[in-house]
């Protein structure tokens, strides 16, 4: 299963994509810190003046204009922000908080993964125990049949004893058959979450150890959940989210100030009548306020507040439905227990059963139809007692997994 697991961690495309949107999180936290940085731009042209001329009245006489006919300009331009109402440092630590929330659907991606995995894989061991148990009824109805072959030649059984048994037999072939199918589906999911050719047919090694008997304590798990679930880590982020948008929505009504820079040259510059070429340079700050936000944010500021009580019911939500999974797991993988015992007396009471009731239909004493409910009393035990067993560890798995342990 250790070995499902790590494949599932490496190759799972669900996995992979989660690590992909944590990735351009963190790309999105640098892009972000760059509106610190001073903006810088280059701009230029050149013009060319054919023939230029000025009319009197309406096109009637024409004087030509000594100008010059060429110009061109270039200039580099500088801004830096020195103060913007602390929006620039609110939206970094926004997209920090979105970065964490990725971060934590990576860890609730992998722990579903790992959930997944553990239910596939130990129902995949239940098919196949299933299939050993089933295989062995066959040989056993395989022996009678012949016997029964006999004793109808003789004119010691009916020939509907026989088929009766050869119905009996059919019916586990179908079985056998049936389970495996559903071991290639199986199979087919497993390959799918842990990366493999979806045509390879899996066999889960399970050993006895792998059953667990610990007890555990209701209070102690849903603490435990509260503390490591995802979930709740995820809500909590949310409520600072939206308090992350309401600061950028009222820095709005803060001014910003900017330094600027300039570098520029002309050529020809436009004041003495000779040609020439003009550069300088020029520094300021500017400032920008927007007045008319004091009354235009309001509705998206109410609107950021009743965000932040959403996500203060998203958490409550949250821890609600923790409760509700955690609560259901522990009664569940606690029924699994008491059912091992249970079903450990079903199979030795059908195979006490089904002892007497062939010592006796050996000796005529007991008809075909009884064996035949007998052994199918006892197939049934020892299939629900396979069962029970890994119920038990599916849900096991199943309460780490509720208490994000998994």
């Amino acid at each position: 299963m250790e070995e499902a697991i790590q494949l599932g961690i490496q190759n799972n495309r669900q996995l992979k994509m989660a690590n992909a949107d944590v990735a351009i999180a963190q790309e999105n936290v640098s892009q972000s810190k760059i509106a610190k940085v001073p903006r810088l731009g280059l701009s230029g042209g050149y013009t060319y003046i054919g023939d230029p001329k000025i009319y009197e009245g309406f096109y009637e006489r024409s004087i030509r204009v000594d100008y010059y006919n060429q110009q061109a300009f270039a200039n580099i331009v500088s801004t830096m922000p020195i103060y913007s109402g602390g929006v620039i440092n609110s939206k970094i630590e926004q997209q920090k908080l979105i970065t964490r929330m990725q971060e934590s659907v990576v860890r609730m991606t992998q722990a579903d993964v790992k959930h997944a995995i553990t239910q596939y894989y130990f129902t995949l061991e239940k098919l196949y125990r299933q299939i050993e148990v089933t295989k062995q009824n066959i040989i056993n109805t395989d022996l009678r049949i012949n016997q029964l072959k006999s004793r109808v030649e003789n004119g010691q059984n009916l020939k509907s004893d026989l088929l009766r048994s050869e119905l009996q037999q059919s019916n586990f072939k179908v079985s056998v058959f049936r389970n495996t199918n559903d071991i290639e589906l199986v199979s087919n999911y497993l390959d799918i979450l842990i990366g493999l050719p979806t045509n390879t047919i899996l066999k889960p090694q399970v050993s006895e150890n792998t059953i667990p008997l610990e007890e555990v304590d209701l209070q102690k798990s849903l603490d435990e959940a509260y503390q490591n679930r995802e979930e709740i880590k995820r809500a909590e982020i949310g409520i600072e989210l939206s308090q992350s948008s309401l600061d950028i929505t009222k820095g709005g009504f803060k001014p910003t100030l900017n330094a600027n820079l300039i570098l520029n040259t002309e050529y020809p510059a436009q004041w003495p009548n000779y040609v020439n070429i003009i550069n300088y340079w020029a520094a300021g700050i500017s400032l920008n306020w927007d007045i008319s936000s004091f009354y235009n944010l309001k509705h998206r500021i109410k609107g950021d507040k009743l965000q932040i009580e959403k996500s203060n019911i998203a958490l409550g939500a949250a821890k609600d439905q923790i409760d509700r999974e955690v609560k259901t797991a522990f009664v569940k993988y606690a029924e699994s227990k008491r059912n091992i015992a249970t079903y450990k007396k079903d199979v030795e009471l059908s195979l006490s059963n089904y002892k007497i009731v062939k010592s006796r239909y050996e000796n005529d004493f007991a008809l075909i139809s009884d064996m035949v409910d007998a052994e199918l009393q006892l197939n049934n035990s020892k299939i629900s007692l396979v069962n029970a067993n890994l119920d038990l560890i599916i849900q096991y798995y199943s309460l780490q997994f509720a208490m994000g342990k998994l």
